[in-house]
């Protein structure tokens, strides 16, 4: 009797503690990102057991008292049968204000804000790549001091949870995946309390066989992050005021060909946007691989020239585990009205590379051996960068005007080293 009476209560304790935990993953998971309009709408994503199949959502302004209960859907996390990605697309959301949230069997509340439909008021988001490449300690320091400026937005620029270490690997360290969200869910809170949005390009980390695959090899990274969705690039605009191009440089589409030729559309139609930026992992204009290596090389060839004939203000850059800016370049040599590219991807780099030649090459501003985030400021004719490492202390700082024409021929551009 005695045994048959224990079996039960460990039985019963095993099971309540399976469902707690399971509870605990889908509240340690939650995360925000976007798939269209950024000032009225945001995206709630979370990984649950694949029993917890309930994507219901309770969300209020914050200024309001009555909940909303709202039910997204799920989708199998790929290449497992434990997990499930739950996805919820709030929209009609109003501009520029804070929100409520909570699971629907949670009591755990959620601060998010939308974004603003203007730039009446400076606009702050942070730049990284390459980030759980080690410890987790290190992602999580980087981030805290991420979180600490009080960013609208993260970019994130491939090599996230580096599930696929080999180019031989067939398959993805899922558990990878799921720590790096619970890292971010927990350190990617503002100083007021609001979860920090993301939105990521694919590395070659990101993927098995690094280069040369299909969208369809990279249903991971696609499930995760609904922009840039299945094509794994697109474009998100903000208002009149900002459009970021999130591109493939090679992983799961060609550099040259339909991606190419898009870019070039996606620029020529948005000449009337305030501030144009394009974020991808390998680099143009390398820090530290040889500046031929031929992704590099195809991506000059096939993206700078619809960079330079759209106007692309900046290129956000990574892979190469430092830190870089560039000269402004047009045609290949430093132009003030040229594009800027900075990077190079070092959020949890333990090893951050050094630069092998004692030259520093012709199209670097500034280089730095350093663990780090770029700070992005924005006003309507202005932009600011300010590169800060794991312990807060500024490495570069920039500043660009973006004057008309005529004015901007006549002045400068503002450097501060």
């Amino acid at each position: 009797m005695f045994i048959r009476f224990y079996r039960s209560f460990v039985c019963l304790f095993f099971c309540l503690a399976y469902s707690l935990c399971q509870a605990d993953l889908a509240s340690d998971t939650v995360y925000l990102t976007w798939q269209k309009d950024p000032t009225t709408t945001m995206t709630v994503q979370w990984v649950s057991a694949t029993s917890d199949k309930d994507s219901r959502l309770l969300y209020r302004a914050r200024h309001e008292t009555n909940w909303q209960e709202v039910e997204g859907s799920w989708l199998n996390f790929p290449q497992t049968s434990q997990y499930l990605i739950h996805r919820i697309e709030l929209t009609n959301l109003e501009p520029d204000t804070d929100y409520l949230f909570k699971l629907l069997h949670d009591d755990k509340t959620y601060l998010f804000r939308t974004m603003q439909s203007s730039l009446l008021r400076p606009l702050r988001f942070v730049v990284g790549g390459d980030m759980y490449h080690d410890g987790i300690d290190l992602m999580i320091e980087m981030c805290q001091q991420a979180a600490k400026v009080n960013p609208s937005f993260a970019l994130v620029g491939g090599d996230i949870a580096y599930s696929v270490g080999s180019i031989h690997l067939p398959f993805q360290k899922i558990n990878r995946w799921i720590e790096w969200l619970q890292a971010w869910h927990r350190s990617m809170v503002t100083p007021e309390g609001r979860l920090i949005p993301i939105i990521a390009a694919i590395g070659n980390h990101d993927l098995a066989g690094h280069f040369g695959q299909t969208p369809d090899q990279a249903k991971i990274f696609s499930s995760l992050f609904p922009m840039p969705g299945e094509s794994i690039y697109n474009v998100l605009d903000f208002s009149s005021y900002l459009s970021l191009l999130i591109l493939d440089s090679g992983h799961a589409n060609p550099i040259a060909g339909n991606q190419a030729s898009w870019i070039k559309s996606a620029l020529d139609t948005r000449q009337h946007m305030q501030h144009r930026f394009a974020m991808y992992h390998v680099p143009a204009y390398p820090s530290i691989r040889d500046f031929n290596n031929p992704h590099s090389k195809a991506i000059r060839l096939h993206w700078v020239p619809a960079f330079e004939n759209g106007n692309l203000h900046a290129a956000f850059e990574h892979h190469d585990h430092a830190y870089k800016r560039s000269h402004p370049l047009l045609n290949n040599v430093i132009h003030p009205k040229g594009v800027l590219y900075l990077g190079d991807g070092a959020w949890g780099i333990e090893k951050v590379r050094k630069m092998k030649s004692k030259k520093q090459p012709f199209y670097l501003a500034k280089f730095a051996s350093a663990r780090h985030v770029i700070v992005v400021t924005l006003q309507p004719a202005e932009q600011h960068f300010m590169c800060v490492d794991h312990q807060g202390h500024m490495i570069d700082e920039y500043n660009r005007s973006l004057l008309p024409a005529k004015e901007s021929e006549q002045q400068d551009l503002q450097e501060v080293r």
